[in-house]
This record gives structure tokens, C-alpha cells and sequence, in this order.
């Protein structure tokens, strides 16, 4: 597992040293966020999820063993936090997004090496079902934390001008109508796909911030195992009481076990959450990530079926 985990890291430890170096252009950051985020990302979840092949069953049981267990996460965390009256309202929020958002570049990159197609079509499914929801839970907390008000229409709006949502959603559109898509279109989209892995995870190294004197580290820690601990096992679990297959298990367990979105300290300094927290938890998840994946994977052989 660790060989495949481990060239993403240095991946992402080369985003870490091309953000400190000298040689590195200006502008050269903000430049490849831009086409990873409107562009080259968003081309690899369109034509992905557009080839996806799944059945009924398949898709009842892994929107049930991902989403059901986001939603409790967070209804736990909504009745916890109401015990912790000293801790901020944007510390709140931002506990919230780093105990259920998934890092999709960090899903997608280590998923295309470890797993066979159809597992990690899979994984590409649950991004696609989790994704909306996710970001919906995220605007809804810094909304209520945040002290930003946000009516259900402009939440919406967000929904629809986000790129990643759009196109995961355009994708299984083709998907359920079962248009083909044309060769040369679809093999452009994949050449941008493939671009997109390795930005995408330069651009989340160049985001880690060492920093965190202004971090609290005991939301720090406690969100950081609830989310690469607790959440895969709630996820391991729903899937043992469905009787979801193998492949399904497998590949609900890996997404619920991914670090915290790189994108979540973005949402948290425009929308009033704590972002020095936020940019600590995304961080401390992405290291941590390199071993509590494969540990939340081996819930398979310890649960079996």
C-alpha cells in the first residue's frame, strides 16, 4: 500500500518545496489552481463518470455506506459541539468541514494506482454522489458559524457555478442516457484528466501550511481521527450491515478514509470560518493520510464479511 501512497506524498512534498523556492516563477500557483480547477479537473470527472459502469444494487449500497455515514458525522458533531461553549463559531465550521470533506485529488491519484478498474470506478462513483452533498453541508455550516448569511438560492447558485459539481453531474447525465462519448473528444478529456492528478496534488503541497500557532490542537486532533479513523469505520460498518460486495465495501471504506479537501481553507477564509484551523487540519490529514489509509483499509481483513 505505502508504494502507492507514498509517490503521491512526494508529489505533494514537491508542491511544498516549488512554493518555498526562489526558481519558482510568480504567479506560477495561482496559474496551474485556475486550469486544475476550471479545466483539467473537471475534464477527468466528465469523462469518467461518464464511462462509469455500475449496476442497481452497486449503487444503492454505496450511496448508502457513503452518504449515511457523512450524515451521521455530522449530526454527531452538530449535538457535540453544543457541549464546547468556549470554542469559536468559525472553529465550528471549520471542525465540520474537516470531518467529512473528502480530498479528491489525493482520492482520485492514489485510487488510479491501487485499485482495479472497477474498484476505482467506484471510488470516482462515491465522489460523484458525495460531492454536492458535502459542499452543501460545508456553505450550510460556515453560513450558521460564519456569521455569512446564505438563503437556500444562493446556495444553489454556488452549487451550480462550482466546475467540479458540474461536471460530475453532466457525466452521470451522459451516463444515465447513455450517450456515447465521441473518441477524439473523449481522448482529449483524458490527456487533460491525466495532467490534472499531478497539478492537482502539486497545488495541494503548495497549500499545507507548517504554521499552526494558531491552530487548537485538541479540535485539531480529535477532527483529524474522526475523520481518517472513525469515518472509515462507520462507513465499514453500514456496508456489513447491507451486505454491500467487496468492491463496494472497499471502495467506501477508502473514501471515507481520505484526508479533508485542500479547497475547504478557501470556502473558510471567504465565508468567515477559522482558516488558520482549517489550513491546519488540511495538513495534518494529508501527512497523516500516507498511513491511516492503508490502516483504514485493513478494517477489511479484520471485519470480514
Amino acid at each position: 500500500m505505502l508504494d502507492y501512497t507514498i509517490p503521491v506524498l512526494l508529489i505533494v512534498l514537491l508542491g511544498v518545496w516549488l512554493r518555498r523556492s526562489r526558481w519558482t516563477p510568480e504567479g506560477f500557483f495561482p496559474a496551474i489552481e485556475w486550469f486544475s480547477f476550471y479545466v483539467a479537473f473537471p475534464a477527468l470527472l466528465f469523462i469518467n463518470t461518464a464511462r462509469l459502469e455500475f449496476t442497481g444494487g452497486a449503487l444503492r449500497d454505496l450511496t448508502a455506506a457513503t452518504l449515511l455515514p457523512t450524515l451521521a458525522m455530522v449530526a454527531m458533531l452538530v449535538i457535540a459541539l453544543r457541549f464546547a461553549p468556549r470554542l469559536p463559531d468559525p472553529s465550528r465550521s471549520s471542525i465540520i468541514q474537516g470531518a467529512v470533506r473528502p480530498s479528491t485529488y489525493f482520492g482520485l491519484a492514489v485510487a488510479s494506482l491501487l485499485f482495479e478498474d472497477a474498484t476505482a470506478a467506484l471510488v470516482m462513483l462515491a465522489l460523484a454522489i458525495c460531492l454536492p452533498v458535502v459542499n452543501v453541508v460545508a456553505v450550510v455550516a460556515l453560513a450558521w458559524w460564519g456569521g455569512t448569511r446564505v438563503s437556500a438560492a444562493r446556495i444553489a447558485m454556488m452549487l451550480a457555478k462550482n466546475p467540479i459539481i458540474v461536471a460530475t453531474v453532466a457525466g452521470a447525465l451522459v451516463n444515465l442516457v447513455g450517450l456515447q462519448v465521441p473518441a477524439p473528444l473523449g481522448n482529449g478529456l483524458d490527456i487533460l484528466g491525466s495532467a490534472s492528478l499531478a497539478l492537482g496534488l502539486i497545488c495541494v503541497g503548495g497549500g499545507l501550511d507548517f504554521n499552526w500557532s494558531a491552530a487548537r490542537p485538541l479540535a485539531l486532533g480529535i477532527t483529524s481521527t474522526l475523520k481518517l479513523l472513525a469515518l472509515p469505520l462507520i462507513a465499514v460498518a453500514t456496508c456489513r450491515v447491507l451486505g454491500a460486495d467487496d468492491d463496494v465495501t472497499r471502495a467506501a471504506c477508502f473514501y471515507a478514509a481520505l484526508p479533508t479537501a485542500s479547497n475547504a481553507y478557501i470556502m473558510a477564509r471567504q465565508m468567515g470560518g477559522d482558516a488558520p484551523l482549517m489550513a491546519s487540519l488540511i495538513t495534518l490529514q494529508t501527512l497523516l493520510a500516507i498511513v491511516t489509509v492503508p490502516l483504514a483499509l485493513q478494517l477489511l481483513v479484520w471485519w470480514p464479511a
